[in-house]
């Protein structure tokens, strides 16, 4: 019993400081991106298997269909928002909690106009109020 508690706090714990580190340094701070890749690379050594390798990547095919065309998207699915009868926002919030994506689109009953609320990465919500 002890053990799982023990391994759960510890979860936890490691957790917590990839957010207090990303929030005080941010996902990418400016000094360090790229220099985790440059010490892999300046530990990697060339050796005679670097040759070998040159050879049978040489001789890898590829296809056209290997490739992803970047002007025809994959299209996985299609939304449709009722945007007819206008809701207040915290219903929208409400409802944002049983869907299957992290934002709802309503028709802000405020303002009469299209509007998103979205689950933020950092926690709570957000509001987008489309003019």
């Amino acid at each position: 019993m002890h053990e799982s508690i023990d391994a759960v706090a510890k979860a936890l714990q490691s957790k917590l400081q990839k957010y207090r580190s990303r929030r005080n340094q941010g996902y990418h701070s400016g000094n360090s991106m790229g220099k985790d890749l440059m010490d892999v690379l300046d530990k990697m050594e060339l050796d005679e298997t670097a040759e070998e390798d040159d050879d049978v990547a040489a001789d890898i095919m590829y296809s056209e269909a290997d490739f992803i065309d970047v002007n025809k998207p994959n299209i996985m699915g299609v939304n449709s928002f009722d945007l007819e009868n206008a809701i207040p926002i915290n219903e929208a919030v409400f409802a944002l909690d049983y869907v299957d994506h992290d934002f709802f689109v309503f028709k802000n009953e405020e303002t009469g106009k299209a509007s998103i609320v979205y689950k933020r990465n950092a926690g709570g919500v957000g509001l987008i109020e489309i003019p």
